[in-house]
Formats: C-alpha cells, sequence, structure tokens
C-alpha cells in the first residue's frame, strides 16, 4: 500500500525533491558568493595597502630629493665663499711677495732709521702670515663642507 501511495504521489515527491534541490544549490551559490565577496574584500584592502604604500614611497623620494638639493645649495653657497677668501688670500700673498723683494733689495743700502722700519715691516709680514695660515685652516673648512654635503644628502632613514 505504501508503494501504492508512492506512486499515486509521484508529482508532489518530485516537486518535493525539486524543492529540496532548489534550495540546496542555492544555499551552494549563497556560499560562493560570500566567497566572492570576501576575495573582492580583500583584493580591494591590498590595493589600497598597495596604493598607501606608493604614495609613502614618493613621500620619502620627495623628502631625501629636498634634502639633497638643500645639501647642494648649502655646498655651493660654502664653496663660492671658501673661493672669495682664498682669491683674497691670494692677492694679498702676492702684494706681500713684491712688498718683500722691492725691502731685500734696498736693505743693504739702508740707514738705521730704515733698517728700524724694514723690522718692523717684517713684524706686519709675519702677521700676515698668520692669516695665510688661516687660509690653510679655510680650505680645510672646505673639505669639511664636502663632508657635510654628503652627510647631509644622505638619507636618513
Amino acid at each position: 500500500m505504501t508503494l501504492i501511495l508512492l506512486i499515486s504521489k509521484w508529482r508532489e515527491i518530485l516537486i518535493g525533491l525539486l524543492a529540496f534541490l532548489l534550495l540546496v544549490c542555492m544555499a551552494l551559490l549563497n556560499n560562493k558568493t560570500g566567497q566572492i565577496e570576501k576575495y573582492k574584500q580583500a583584493e580591494i584592502v591590498q590595493q589600497a595597502e598597495i596604493a598607501k604604500a606608493k604614495a609613502d614611497a614618493a613621500i620619502k623620494e620627495k623628502q631625501w630629493s629636498d634634502q639633497q638639493l638643500k645639501a647642494e645649495q648649502n655646498y655651493n653657497a660654502k664653496l663660492k665663499q671658501i673661493q672669495t677668501d682664498a682669491d683674497t688670500a691670494h692677492a694679498t700673498a702676492h702684494s706681500l711677495s713684491k712688498q718683500l723683494k722691492i725691502a731685500n733689495s734696498r736693505l743693504s743700502s739702508a740707514t738705521r732709521e730704515t733698517i728700524i722700519e724694514y723690522t718692523n715691516t717684517n713684524s706686519d709680514i709675519l702677521e700676515n702670515c698668520i692669516t695665510e695660515y688661516r687660509t690653510v685652516a679655510k680650505a680645510a673648512d672646505g673639505h669639511a663642507a664636502d663632508a657635510e654635503r654628503l652627510r647631509d644628502a644622505w638619507p636618513s632613514e
């Protein structure tokens, strides 16, 4: 009797089975849609992180570029000052050389007062030599400026 009942209700059973299969397919579809959404969200997050990293890198590169430019400008200003100082020192040394040659040629026939004046002049020359030694120190400052430029231009991070 159950068999006859099942055969007579075959349409309802088939409809129920199809409805069950439809529900299973919808559940699977919903599950896959959720997985796709999670994947899309992860991809969006990853793209945002990549964009942020690129922006941070561009900012850091700009900072380093600005830092290097500033170091170059400082270096060029220091070189200009050093060159000016060197030119002044060269002119002074040339003038002193001329004065010494003239004084040495006249010393043998000079009077006592002239020799005293010559001695005083020699004191002045020694003082000017001290100035020349300072020029050497300025050249050392030039080397220090080179080192500072390289240090300032080098990225700190």
